[in-house]
């Protein structure tokens, strides 16, 4: 039997190169700069419907209305809104 961290690292050179391949060909995209509240939620880890209740109560990261329905998030405002809900250790936040 392998040892397991020798399986670990195995998986991890395969996958990266599979990524890399991929990237090279173009099978995979590099994430875009701007998401859909779909694809925001998942980055941040909360429901598409999370972000649009806090989208429309003012309270969640920036983001731009393109036209009528089409909303978009910028990637960098999402990690700096998450940045500033940093809670440090020992910091109490109830």
């Amino acid at each position: 039997m392998e040892h397991p961290i020798a399986v670990v690292k195995e998986i991890a050179r395969e996958v990266a190169a599979e990524l890399a391949d991929g990237y090279a060909t173009g099978r995979y995209a590099p994430p875009p700069e701007y998401l859909n509240t779909a694809h925001a939620a998942a980055l941040l880890g909360l429901t598409p419907g999370g972000m649009e209740t806090m989208r429309k109560e003012g309270r969640g990261p920036a983001f731009i209305r393109a036209s009528g329905k089409l909303v978009r998030y910028r990637v960098t405002d999402l990690r700096n809104w998450m940045a500033q809900h940093r809670v440090e250790p020992g910091e109490v936040r109830e």
